[in-house]
């Protein structure tokens, strides 16, 4: 990912006010808080109403990335060796994603749990809260003078295998709490170099 760099001091300086960001990153950070909560239980209600192996608890596949979606797995610390700029181009690129993925997955529910009404709502509000996150990520960006750099469109597969569209739908719905729980931890760090 080609990260566009920039003296953000200067550029402070010389752009909006600090706490039109800070106020920014706050309710950023408010709203990751709200979907943590949101990712568990779409989770869980994903689970719930898949049939076996999903509900075991000894099932594991392993997590693959998807077109745009990439898997958030720098650990903690390397993460966090990343520049500001560098997180942030990278939530708004998968967050940029998640929409289409959680409404190919909830195409897919329709089909095959059409009975899971509030699973089906959960994955609409899930999509409407990334639109939402992802909007939010762009303006402070924006306001902290960093480029959004290039972003690789969602595709999400073809499938006509039930098992294969449960096993899709089983890893978003994890890759979306990861980039959400990644998310939170960023804009908690974020919120403490930008305070109200």
């Amino acid at each position: 990912m080609e990260v566009l760099s920039v003296d953000l001091s200067k550029r402070l300086s010389s752009s909006q006010p600090q706490q039109e960001i800070a106020h920014k990153i706050q309710a950023t950070h408010n709203l990751t808080i709200l979907m943590q909560d949101g990712s568990e239980q779409l989770l869980s209600d994903y689970v719930f109403h898949q049939e076996e192996p999903f509900g075991d608890p000894n099932f594991n596949p392993p997590p693959v990335p998807f077109p745009g979606l990439p898997l958030p797995t720098l650990p903690p610390a390397a993460w966090l060796d990343l520049s500001d700029a560098e997180r942030l181009q990278a939530n708004t690129a998968a967050f940029s994603n998640l929409p289409g993925y959680l409404a190919a997955v909830r195409c897919q529910q329709m089909e095959l749990s059409p009975q899971a009404e509030e699973l089906q709502r959960q994955l609409e509000i899930a999509r409407m809260q990334c639109l939402g996150l992802v909007n939010n990520l762009k303006i402070i960006m924006n306001l902290m003078g960093i480029g959004l750099g290039p972003i690789t469109p969602a595709e999400p597969p073809g499938l006509d295998s039930a098992f294969l569209m449960k096993l899709f739908g089983y890893r978003i719905c994890h890759l979306y709490q990861e980039w959400v729980n990644r998310c939170e931890k960023d804009m908690a760090l974020l919120a403490t170099k930008y305070p109200i």
